[in-house]
C-alpha cells in the first residue's frame, strides 16, 4: 500500500506544471468621487440615472469605473450606498510623469427607489492619515410622488 501511495505522489509530481510569472499585472486603484449628481429628493418607485463623476488618481492611471454597494441587503442599511470611482495603473510605474488636466471620468449609476425613508450615500473622498477611507455623506430623502419635484441638479 505504502508503495501505491509513493507511486501516486511521484506520478503528480510529474503531471504537475509550473505557473510562469507573465510579469506585472494590473494593481486596482480607488479613484475619488468628486460628484453624485444627486437629486434633492427621490419619489418611492422612481428609477434614477445618476451621474457619478470620479478623478483618476494620475494621468498613469486608466479608468475602470464605478462601485456602488449596499450597506447590507436588508435592513436599514440597505438604504446606505457606498460609491466610489475604480482605477488601475501598471504595479511597476513608482513614479508618473505624464501630465494631463483631463483626468475627471463618468459614470451612469441606475436606482430603484423602493423604500419610504431616506437614502444615504457615501462617496469615497480618499484615505486618512491612518490610510482608513474617508466618505463624504449625503442623505436624500424620499418624498411622497409629486409632492416635491425630484430634479437631479
Amino acid at each position: 500500500m505504502k508503495k501505491l501511495a509513493l507511486l501516486f505522489v511521484f506520478a503528480l509530481t510529474l503531471s504537475s506544471c509550473s505557473i510562469e510569472d507573465d510579469g506585472p499585472g494590473i494593481k486596482y486603484e480607488y479613484a475619488k468621487i468628486v460628484d453624485a449628481g444627486l437629486p434633492e429628493s427621490f419619489e418611492k418607485g422612481k428609477t434614477y440615472q445618476l451621474e457619478i463623476t470620479y478623478l483618476l488618481p494620475s494621468a498613469c492611471h486608466s479608468p475602470i469605473g464605478i462601485e456602488a454597494k449596499r450597506g447590507n441587503s436588508t435592513g436599514d442599511d440597505r438604504r446606505k450606498i457606498f460609491i466610489v470611482g475604480i482605477s488601475s495603473i501598471n504595479p511597476e510605474i513608482t513614479e508618473c510623469t505624464v501630465e494631463s488636466d483631463d483626468l475627471e471620468r463618468e459614470k451612469t449609476l441606475t436606482i430603484t427607489i423602493d423604500e419610504d425613508e431616506p437614502y444615504t450615500f457615501y462617496l469615497w473622498d480618499g484615505l486618512d492619515a491612518e490610510n482608513e477611507s474617508k466618505y463624504i455623506t449625503v442623505e436624500v430623502p424620499v418624498v411622497a410622488p409629486g409632492s416635491v419635484p425630484a430634479t437631479n441638479e
